[in-house]
Protein backbone atom coordinates (compact mmCIF):
# COMPACT_ATOMS: atom_id res chain seq x y z
CA UNK A 1 0.00 0.00 0.00
CA UNK A 2 1.23 3.80 -0.66
CA UNK A 3 2.38 5.68 2.12
CA UNK A 4 4.39 9.32 2.27
CA UNK A 5 5.33 10.81 5.21
CA UNK A 6 4.88 14.47 5.00
CA UNK A 7 7.20 16.89 6.27
CA UNK A 8 5.16 17.35 9.57
CA UNK A 9 6.23 13.64 9.93
CA UNK A 10 2.86 12.50 9.82
CA UNK A 11 2.11 8.89 7.76
CA UNK A 12 -0.77 9.38 4.71
CA UNK A 13 -1.94 6.93 2.95
CA UNK A 14 -2.95 7.78 -0.53
CA UNK A 15 -3.73 6.26 -4.07
CA UNK A 16 -2.95 7.23 -7.52
CA UNK A 17 -4.60 6.10 -9.97
CA UNK A 18 -5.76 6.99 -13.73
CA UNK A 19 -3.28 7.72 -17.30
CA UNK A 20 -0.08 8.42 -15.86
CA UNK A 21 0.15 11.39 -18.07
CA UNK A 22 -3.29 12.70 -17.37
CA UNK A 23 -3.53 15.92 -15.36
CA UNK A 24 -3.94 15.70 -12.04
CA UNK A 25 -7.06 15.95 -9.49
CA UNK A 26 -6.33 16.25 -5.75
CA UNK A 27 -9.59 15.14 -4.34
CA UNK A 28 -10.46 16.50 -0.60
CA UNK A 29 -13.16 14.39 0.65
CA UNK A 30 -16.06 14.91 3.34
CA UNK A 31 -16.28 14.78 7.19
CA UNK A 32 -17.50 11.48 7.48
CA UNK A 33 -16.48 9.64 3.99
CA UNK A 34 -13.40 11.06 3.70
CA UNK A 35 -11.77 9.93 0.34
CA UNK A 36 -14.44 7.64 -0.32
CA UNK A 37 -17.09 10.15 -1.07
CA UNK A 38 -15.51 9.97 -4.76
CA UNK A 39 -16.40 6.79 -5.12
CA UNK A 40 -19.00 7.21 -7.73
CA UNK A 41 -17.63 9.34 -10.11
CA UNK A 42 -13.60 7.96 -9.99
CA UNK A 43 -14.28 5.62 -13.29
CA UNK A 44 -15.79 8.64 -15.13
CA UNK A 45 -12.96 11.01 -14.37
CA UNK A 46 -10.47 8.41 -15.59
CA UNK A 47 -12.12 7.37 -18.55
CA UNK A 48 -11.99 11.28 -19.64
CA UNK A 49 -8.38 10.97 -19.19
CA UNK A 50 -7.79 11.86 -15.27
CA UNK A 51 -5.39 11.06 -12.85
CA UNK A 52 -6.69 11.37 -9.76
CA UNK A 53 -4.79 11.54 -5.91
CA UNK A 54 -6.92 10.23 -3.32
CA UNK A 55 -5.76 10.08 0.30
CA UNK A 56 -6.66 9.40 3.82
CA UNK A 57 -6.34 12.74 5.24
CA UNK A 58 -5.00 13.13 9.14
CA UNK A 59 -7.13 11.51 11.25
CA UNK A 60 -8.69 9.47 8.91
CA UNK A 61 -8.79 5.60 7.52
CA UNK A 62 -5.18 4.54 7.27
CA UNK A 63 -2.81 7.61 7.93
CA UNK A 64 -2.13 8.53 11.27
CA UNK A 65 -4.73 9.49 13.35
CA UNK A 66 -3.08 11.86 16.20
CA UNK A 67 -4.98 13.04 19.20
CA UNK A 68 -4.76 16.82 18.45
CA UNK A 69 -7.33 19.55 17.29
CA UNK A 70 -8.00 19.67 13.56
CA UNK A 71 -9.49 22.63 11.16
CA UNK A 72 -10.43 22.85 7.80
CA UNK A 73 -7.23 25.07 7.12
CA UNK A 74 -4.76 23.03 8.65
CA UNK A 75 -6.09 20.00 6.19
CA UNK A 76 -5.75 22.93 3.63
CA UNK A 77 -2.51 23.06 3.88
CA UNK A 78 -2.04 19.05 4.48
CA UNK A 79 -2.85 19.03 0.70
CA UNK A 80 0.16 21.32 -0.27
CA UNK A 81 2.44 19.50 2.01
CA UNK A 82 1.16 15.67 0.36
CA UNK A 83 2.06 17.05 -3.53
CA UNK A 84 5.38 18.63 -1.79
CA UNK A 85 5.75 15.17 -0.76
CA UNK A 86 4.78 13.65 -4.19
CA UNK A 87 6.49 16.11 -6.16
CA UNK A 88 2.90 17.70 -7.93
CA UNK A 89 3.25 21.26 -8.42
CA UNK A 90 0.27 22.57 -10.20
CA UNK A 91 -3.31 20.09 -9.89
CA UNK A 92 -6.96 20.66 -10.53
CA UNK A 93 -8.72 20.15 -7.14
CA UNK A 94 -11.90 18.85 -6.67
CA UNK A 95 -13.46 18.27 -2.95
CA UNK A 96 -16.67 17.83 -1.80
CA UNK A 97 -18.97 18.60 1.57
CA UNK A 98 -16.03 19.47 4.31
CA UNK A 99 -13.71 18.88 1.04
CA UNK A 100 -15.74 21.64 -0.58
CA UNK A 101 -14.87 23.53 2.40
CA UNK A 102 -11.00 22.37 2.35
CA UNK A 103 -11.20 23.52 -1.45
CA UNK A 104 -12.24 26.97 -0.42
CA UNK A 105 -8.83 27.48 1.65
CA UNK A 106 -6.60 25.63 -0.33
CA UNK A 107 -7.49 28.14 -3.33
CA UNK A 108 -7.54 30.94 -1.60
CA UNK A 109 -3.84 30.12 0.59
CA UNK A 110 -2.09 27.79 -2.78
CA UNK A 111 -2.99 29.65 -6.06
CA UNK A 112 -0.03 28.78 -7.44
CA UNK A 113 -0.46 25.26 -6.95
CA UNK A 114 -3.90 25.29 -8.53
CA UNK A 115 -5.19 24.93 -12.54
CA UNK A 116 -8.63 25.30 -11.48
CA UNK A 117 -10.94 24.00 -8.41
CA UNK A 118 -14.32 22.30 -7.98
CA UNK A 119 -16.14 23.30 -3.99
CA UNK A 120 -18.75 20.51 -4.16
CA UNK A 121 -21.45 21.48 -1.18
CA UNK A 122 -18.93 24.13 0.32
CA UNK A 123 -19.45 26.97 1.88
CA UNK A 124 -17.16 29.72 3.78
CA UNK A 125 -18.51 30.37 6.88
CA UNK A 126 -21.80 28.74 8.61
CA UNK A 127 -25.18 30.62 9.53
CA UNK A 128 -26.66 29.81 13.06
CA UNK A 129 -28.93 27.30 11.47
CA UNK A 130 -25.70 25.04 10.51
CA UNK A 131 -23.53 25.62 13.53
CA UNK A 132 -26.23 24.16 15.30
CA UNK A 133 -26.49 21.26 12.74
CA UNK A 134 -22.65 20.44 13.28
CA UNK A 135 -23.11 21.20 16.94
CA UNK A 136 -25.99 18.64 17.01
CA UNK A 137 -24.11 16.66 15.21
CA UNK A 138 -20.92 15.96 16.53
CA UNK A 139 -22.91 15.94 20.56
CA UNK A 140 -24.79 13.14 19.04
CA UNK A 141 -21.44 11.28 17.32
CA UNK A 142 -20.79 10.95 20.91
CA UNK A 143 -23.85 10.00 22.71
CA UNK A 144 -25.38 7.86 19.84
CA UNK A 145 -24.82 4.33 18.73
CA UNK A 146 -22.98 4.64 15.76
CA UNK A 147 -25.34 2.76 13.44
CA UNK A 148 -28.03 5.23 14.19
CA UNK A 149 -25.68 7.74 13.84
CA UNK A 150 -25.31 6.83 10.92
CA UNK A 151 -29.14 6.23 9.56
CA UNK A 152 -29.65 10.16 10.86
CA UNK A 153 -26.78 11.38 8.75
CA UNK A 154 -27.98 9.34 5.49
CA UNK A 155 -31.56 10.51 5.44
CA UNK A 156 -30.48 14.27 6.33
CA UNK A 157 -27.74 14.03 3.42
CA UNK A 158 -29.65 11.63 0.76
CA UNK A 159 -33.05 12.58 -0.89
CA UNK A 160 -35.79 10.31 0.16
CA UNK A 161 -36.55 8.52 -3.48
CA UNK A 162 -33.27 7.91 -4.29
CA UNK A 163 -32.91 6.03 -0.75
CA UNK A 164 -36.43 4.19 -1.72
CA UNK A 165 -34.81 3.14 -4.78
CA UNK A 166 -31.50 1.86 -3.12
CA UNK A 167 -32.15 1.00 0.35
CA UNK A 168 -28.69 -0.65 0.45
CA UNK A 169 -27.24 2.81 0.83
CA UNK A 170 -27.82 2.64 4.94
CA UNK A 171 -25.36 -0.14 4.73
CA UNK A 172 -22.80 1.61 2.55
CA UNK A 173 -22.94 4.57 4.44
CA UNK A 174 -22.62 2.42 8.13
CA UNK A 175 -19.60 1.14 6.41
CA UNK A 176 -17.72 4.03 5.56
CA UNK A 177 -18.18 6.42 8.75
CA UNK A 178 -17.14 3.32 10.38
CA UNK A 179 -13.48 3.25 8.73
CA UNK A 180 -13.10 6.55 10.42
CA UNK A 181 -12.59 7.30 14.26
CA UNK A 182 -15.40 8.62 16.18
CA UNK A 183 -12.50 10.89 17.14
CA UNK A 184 -11.97 12.98 14.11
CA UNK A 185 -15.73 12.81 13.11
CA UNK A 186 -15.84 15.29 15.97
CA UNK A 187 -12.93 17.62 15.28
CA UNK A 188 -14.58 17.50 11.73
CA UNK A 189 -18.10 18.74 12.97
CA UNK A 190 -16.44 21.40 14.99
CA UNK A 191 -13.77 22.68 12.55
CA UNK A 192 -17.40 23.26 10.20
CA UNK A 193 -18.85 24.32 13.14
CA UNK A 194 -16.24 26.90 13.97
CA UNK A 195 -14.85 27.90 10.98
CA UNK A 196 -14.46 31.62 8.83
CA UNK A 197 -12.87 31.24 5.39
CA UNK A 198 -14.52 34.31 4.14
CA UNK A 199 -10.92 36.17 3.98
CA UNK A 200 -9.50 32.90 2.31
CA UNK A 201 -12.20 32.62 -0.13
CA UNK A 202 -12.11 36.78 -0.94
CA UNK A 203 -8.66 36.31 -1.72
CA UNK A 204 -9.30 33.30 -4.68
CA UNK A 205 -8.19 34.27 -8.18
CA UNK A 206 -8.00 31.28 -9.48
CA UNK A 207 -11.43 29.54 -11.65
CA UNK A 208 -13.61 27.53 -9.43
CA UNK A 209 -16.94 26.09 -9.67
CA UNK A 210 -19.53 25.68 -7.03
CA UNK A 211 -21.82 22.69 -7.04
CA UNK A 212 -24.66 22.38 -4.71
CA UNK A 213 -28.09 20.89 -5.28
CA UNK A 214 -31.01 23.05 -4.62
CA UNK A 215 -32.62 20.71 -1.94
CA UNK A 216 -29.55 20.36 0.13
CA UNK A 217 -30.34 21.77 3.87
CA UNK A 218 -26.49 20.97 5.03
CA UNK A 219 -24.81 22.68 2.50
CA UNK A 220 -27.07 25.35 0.88
CA UNK A 221 -25.86 27.04 -2.16
CA UNK A 222 -27.48 29.84 -0.08
CA UNK A 223 -27.48 30.39 3.82
CA UNK A 224 -28.92 33.20 6.06
CA UNK A 225 -27.70 36.07 7.65
CA UNK A 226 -24.25 35.27 8.96
CA UNK A 227 -23.20 32.59 6.84
CA UNK A 228 -20.78 33.07 3.86
CA UNK A 229 -22.36 30.48 1.11
CA UNK A 230 -21.22 29.97 -2.51
CA UNK A 231 -23.66 32.40 -4.07
CA UNK A 232 -21.27 35.05 -1.49
CA UNK A 233 -18.42 33.59 -2.62
CA UNK A 234 -19.27 33.90 -6.13
CA UNK A 235 -20.24 37.85 -5.37
CA UNK A 236 -16.96 38.66 -3.86
CA UNK A 237 -14.85 36.91 -6.73
CA UNK A 238 -17.11 37.91 -9.78
CA UNK A 239 -15.57 36.27 -13.15
CA UNK A 240 -13.40 34.14 -11.36
CA UNK A 241 -16.02 31.70 -9.86
CA UNK A 242 -19.11 29.77 -11.46
CA UNK A 243 -21.89 28.07 -9.59
CA UNK A 244 -23.99 25.12 -10.67
CA UNK A 245 -27.46 23.94 -8.51
CA UNK A 246 -28.23 20.11 -9.32
CA UNK A 247 -32.91 20.21 -9.39
CA UNK A 248 -34.25 18.24 -7.07
CA UNK A 249 -30.90 17.06 -5.03
CA UNK A 250 -29.77 17.21 -1.92
CA UNK A 251 -26.37 17.00 -0.24
CA UNK A 252 -25.21 13.81 -2.14
CA UNK A 253 -24.88 14.70 -5.65
CA UNK A 254 -22.18 12.23 -6.06
CA UNK A 255 -24.16 9.98 -5.56
CA UNK A 256 -27.49 10.63 -6.81
CA UNK A 257 -26.41 12.00 -10.34
CA UNK A 258 -22.88 10.76 -10.38
CA UNK A 259 -22.64 10.56 -14.73
CA UNK A 260 -24.02 14.61 -14.54
CA UNK A 261 -21.34 15.75 -11.61
CA UNK A 262 -18.37 13.76 -13.54
CA UNK A 263 -19.10 15.43 -16.53
CA UNK A 264 -19.83 18.99 -15.25
CA UNK A 265 -16.57 19.02 -13.16
CA UNK A 266 -14.46 17.47 -15.82
CA UNK A 267 -15.92 19.88 -18.23
CA UNK A 268 -15.27 22.64 -16.26
CA UNK A 269 -11.63 21.07 -15.52
CA UNK A 270 -11.11 20.81 -19.78
CA UNK A 271 -12.15 24.07 -19.97
CA UNK A 272 -9.51 26.08 -17.87
CA UNK A 273 -6.67 23.50 -18.32
CA UNK A 274 -4.30 26.51 -19.53
CA UNK A 275 -5.79 28.94 -17.00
Amino acid sequence: MPFVTLSNDNRIYYELTGPEDGPVVLQFGGSLFGRHNFGFVNDGFRERGFRLLSYDATGYGRSDCPKEPYSVEGWADEGALLLDALGFDRVFVHGTSMGGMVTIAFTGKYPERVIAACSDCGMARCDLYRRVYFRTWRKMAEAMPLDDFCDLITIQAVGDHFLAEHPDTFDMVRHVIRLNPPYTIRWACLAMETMDLEPLARQIQRPILFTNGTKDTMTPPRLAAGGFSAHDIAAAIGDWATVHEFPEIGHADLLECPEEATELVTSFFTQHADA
